[in-house]
């Protein structure tokens, strides 16, 4: 009973746009029961009250459900937008089946206040030599390029992609951001063997999609089977960094991905030269190497 009459006190203060009480009722409602629809309420509160973060934070808690109805996905829309997320409100655009026009018009609207912005071009050439920074910073400057028009961020990518001081897990991320903006202009992409090759991303597969990847974790799961959950958990994560960093042509070092994964626990026999798992060796050498970067 206390509770539906907290429940009716936000419906009301909602309905008469006292957005503060409305929030308040229904984040103390929210905590007790996290509904979809109570979810729906408190982020429409935050966003009215300008407090886009906390909005952000409690929508991406049941963000999916964002997607299945006009007024909820312009709600998704203008959150993400708010945060300076323009970039993946492109993705969006490209991925859901039915987009209301008002967000494309409210991508508009934010892409042409982006560019009358005193600092744009400041902002736009720092992300565009982002590999003037180390690694943290390279990834903070890529986080913040996704507040830029799609069309400035775009130029700036293809020419991240064959920098040679952009960081592989930063320049594999770009290449992947493409991939889901299904762009059908080809672009060069320098690879960690250093060469250069012609991908076209929207031809390319998501990470996860790629045959060599599944067959890989599959093998990691068997072979682990028996082992204790914090273990499994932690050379599964290590194998995903490693399938991540090798994108988009995985499969041009994870030859056998049973092989692969026996190295990745130290399962090799003594005395195993064979030239594939020496392979398998030098490859997790290497990009051991650049995880350990990663993190220090």
């Amino acid at each position: 009973m206390a509770n539906e009459r907290v429940l009716k006190t936000a419906n009301d203060a909602f309905k008469a746009e006292d957005w503060a009480t409305a929030a308040r009722l229904y984040d103390q409602l929210y905590q007790e029961n996290k509904t979809v629809k109570l979810n729906h309420l408190v982020v429409k509160c935050h966003y009215e009250l300008a407090q886009y973060e906390i909005a952000l934070a409690v929508m991406r808690e049941q963000e999916q459900s964002y997607f299945e109805d006009h007024y909820h996905m312009i709600l998704w829309a203008k959150i993400m937008l708010a945060n300076h997320l323009n970039i993946m409100v492109r993705i969006a655009m490209v991925t859901l089946p039915d987009v209301p026009q008002e967000m494309t018009l409210l991508v508009t609207e934010y892409e042409a206040a982006v560019r009358q912005r005193p600092d744009f071009k400041q902002r736009y050439q720092t992300f565009y030599q982002l590999s003037a920074g180390d690694v943290t910073e390279q990834r903070h400057q890529f986080e913040m390029g996704k507040a830029l028009p799609i069309a400035e961020w775009q130029t700036a990518v293809t020419h991240l992609l064959t920098d040679p001081f952009v960081k592989p897990i930063v320049r594999v991320s770009l290449l992947e951001m493409l991939t889901k903006l299904k762009v059908t202009d080809p672009v060069s992409y320098v690879w960690l063997d250093g060469t250069a090759t012609d991908v076209v991303p929207s031809q390319l597969s998501l990470l996860d999609d790629l045959p060599v990847v599944q067959t890989t974790q599959d093998a990691l799961q068997t072979l682990l089977a028996d082992d204790d959950p914090i273990t499994q958990q932690l050379y599964a994560e290590s194998l995903r960094v490693q399938l991540s960093l090798l994108y988009p042509f995985v499969n041009r070092a994870v030859t056998a991905p049973q092989k692969w994964v026996c190295v990745l626990t130290g399962q090799i026999s003594d005395g195993d030269d064979d030239p594939t798992t020496q392979q398998m060796i030098d490859w997790q050498g290497r990009l051991g190497e650049m995880m350990q970067e990663m993190t220090s």
